[in-house]
């Protein structure tokens, strides 16, 4: 389940962005940042640990943070074994592919159809559902 990060206060989206990344190096929650846009995306496995983040980021980092859907379907790592391969494939596709809190490409798929075709298209990329 895929959502987006915002903080209530704009001035605190810098401070949001390292509590995820350290929420996601602790195994909470995967956390991605888009190659295009500021936003942060947000993967956790049911709807209430979204609560359980939200509360969390509150109380310990001080940042009131809410999370907003968003219009994905669900993310693959992408992996290659040629770098020139995937940097062809991140260059034609900035708008869907993001970082990890380990800076690893993630593809961000929007429905069923955009995976398989991408999948289709670059056979020299493996799309893994977890890292």
């Amino acid at each position: 389940m895929l959502r987006r990060a915002r903080p209530e206060d704009p001035l605190k989206a810098k401070h949001l962005g390292k509590a995820l990344e350290q929420i996601a190096e602790e195994g909470a929650a995967s956390v991605f940042k888009p190659l295009v846009g500021a936003d942060w995306i947000v993967g956790v496995v049911g709807p209430l640990q979204f609560d359980v983040l939200m509360d969390r980021i509150r109380t310990e980092y001080d940042i009131p943070v809410h999370f907003e859907d968003v219009n994905l379907y669900t993310a693959r790592w992408l992996k290659a074994d040629d770098p020139k391969v995937m940097k062809t494939f991140i260059d034609q596709n900035r708008g869907s592919v993001a970082n990890d809190h380990d800076d690893d490409p993630v593809f961000l798929a929007r429905n069923a159809w955009h995976l398989q075709d991408n999948e289709d298209k670059y056979k020299d990329i493996k799309f893994q559902s977890v890292k």
